[in-house]
C-alpha cells in the first residue's frame, strides 16, 4: 500500500521556497521509504487561491492518478499556511479560520507557520523578494540542522513555531 502527501504551498514553483523547507524538514526528521510514500507539492500560487478550481483540479488529478497506480494506494492533502498578523488582524486571522474550516469541511490536514515559514526557519520575516535566495541558502548550508523539533511541535499558534511535525507524525512515523 503506497501513501502520497500531497502539500499544498502558498508559494508558486518558480520560487518552490515553502517546499524546500518542508522537505528540509521531512528529509532531516523522517526515515521516508520513497517506494511506498511520495510526497508531491502544490502551488498555490498565492494564500488566498487554497480553494481555486485550478488547485481543486489539481489534487483531484494527482489523487486519481496515484490512486489508478495501485488499488491500495491513497492520498492525505495537507495545506499550508502562513499566520501572518493572526495576533493584531482580524482578517488574517478570519482568513486561518475559513481556511481550516475548508480543510475540516474537505477532509484535509490544516498546517501553519507562525507568523510565517522564513520567520520558523530563520527566525525572521523576508521580503518577497528574497525567498528564493533565502530558501536556497537554508537548503545549501543545511539550516535544518539548527531548527528544533519542538518547535514543529506546537498545537497552538506560537510565534517561530508550527504544527508541521504534529501532522507529519501522522503519517511518517
Amino acid at each position: 500500500m503506497g501513501l502520497q502527501l500531497i502539500i499544498c504551498v502558498e508559494t508558486n514553483k518558480k520560487c518552490n521556497s515553502d517546499f524546500i523547507y518542508i522537505r528540509s524538514t521531512i528529509n532531516r526528521f523522517y526515515d521516508v521509504d520513497n517506494a511506498n510514500i511520495r510526497i508531491t507539492p502544490v502551488y498555490l500560487d498565492g494564500k488566498g487561491k487554497y480553494a481555486s478550481g485550478k488547485v481543486k483540479k489539481e489534487v483531484a488529478s494527482l489523487k486519481n492518478q496515484y490512486k489508478a497506480a495501485a488499488k491500495n494506494n491513497s492520498s492525505i492533502v495537507i495545506y499550508c499556511f502562513d499566520c501572518d498578523n493572526y495576533d493584531t488582524k482580524t482578517e488574517d486571522l478570519r482568513f486561518l479560520n475559513e481556511a481550516r474550516k475548508y480543510c475540516d469541511e474537505n477532509g484535509f490536514r490544516f498546517v501553519w507557520f507562525c507568523k510565517d515559514i522564513e520567520d520558523v526557519y530563520l527566525g525572521k520575516q523576508i521580503s518577497d523578494n528574497q525567498k528564493k535566495k533565502e530558501a536556497a541558502g537554508f537548503a545549501v548550508k543545511k539550516g535544518i540542522k539548527s531548527i528544533e523539533r519542538s518547535s514543529l511541535m506546537e498545537k497552538a499558534f506560537k510565534i517561530h513555531c508550527s504544527n508541521l511535525c504534529l501532522v507529519l507524525d501522522e503519517y511518517l512515523k
